[in-house]
């Protein structure tokens, strides 16, 4: 049986990797805050007060502080189309995607996992990592990608033009509602699923759903550890960003899973940080 240490051993050194990485990176991450009440209080911030790690981010949610008192919201706003876009490409979001694809293969290797779900492709820049893991390590293993938008999934087919080799197949699932039939006919087990920030997007259920048809998941996402709340979590469920309370989330793992931890939880513990960011979960 595969048991919490064994896979903490098969992930340690991605894991230091990783950790190393956000004690640096997040390292100011009050003073972020701060800026950010500030800017929620209607006051002005001038950009060099703001840590160069944070200030994609803080672009972003002041934008999102201007058309809210304009009573106008526009996704289609350039700088929130811009800051987000930077935002998928930047350091920190392409490690913590590495980390997560990295991790899930590892663990897929570990367990004989042969079908892969990747829950909420959204731009598809976490597809687009996984396809390159897949070929570089030449592995025969099913991925599935699921999103609830039909135009993503459309987007799905270039990815499979690019890596013909690789046997991926795309099903539309709201992951609010249970697994529909047909994506619980085409996975073979053992399965692993893994995602990234898309549960903060939806429910804390949605977990349930989730664990309905996987063996292992890997969830990449801002879980708070503490049950703090600042100013730019506030600021960001006005995009349906919800806050995902650990203490809410652990009865649901616990009953669905026999085992899961945090994968950054020493980050969380040196910095006081008030999220970790991946979720590992086995049954």
């Amino acid at each position: 049986m595969i048991t919490h240490a064994m896979i903490e051993e098969k992930v340690s050194d991605l894991e230091e990797k990783y950790v190393d990485f956000m004690v640096t990176h997040f390292a100011q991450w009050k003073v972020f805050a701060e800026a950010t009440q500030q800017i929620l209080d209607g006051e002005e911030v001038n950009e060099k007060e703001i840590p160069e790690a944070y200030i994609l981010e803080f672009r972003m949610l002041r934008e999102i502080v201007k058309m809210e008192a304009t009573g106008k919201f526009d996704w289609n706003n350039p700088v929130l189309r811009e800051s987000f876009a930077q935002m998928a490409q930047s350091p920190y979001y392409r490690l913590w995607g590495e980390t997560i694809v990295k991790s899930s293969l590892r663990l897929a290797a570990l367990t004989g996992v042969k079908t892969l779900v990747e829950i909420g492709a959204g731009r598809g820049n976490l597809t687009e990592i996984m396809l390159q893991q897949i070929a570089t390590q030449n592995l025969s293993v099913k991925l599935m990608v699921t999103d609830a938008n039909p135009i993503v999934l459309e987007s799905m087919e270039k990815m499979k033009v690019t890596y013909p080799q690789i046997h991926l197949e795309t099903l539309l699932w709201d992951i609010k509602e249970a697994p529909p039939k047909e994506l619980l006919s085409r996975i073979q087990h053992p399965c692993l699923s893994y995602e990234r920030a898309s549960i903060m997007y939806t429910t804390i259920p949605a977990i349930e759903n989730i664990a309905h048809f996987s063996d292992i998941v890997v969830l990449g996402d801002m879980f708070n550890y503490t049950g703090e709340l600042y100013a730019y979590d506030e600021i960001s469920k006005k995009i349906g960003s919800s806050p995902l309370f650990y203490r809410d989330m652990k009865p649901i793992l616990e009953r669905c899973f026999r085992d899961h931890f945090m994968f950054d939880l020493r980050a969380q513990k040196k910095l006081n940080y008030p999220s970790t960011t991946i979720l590992i979960a086995l049954k």
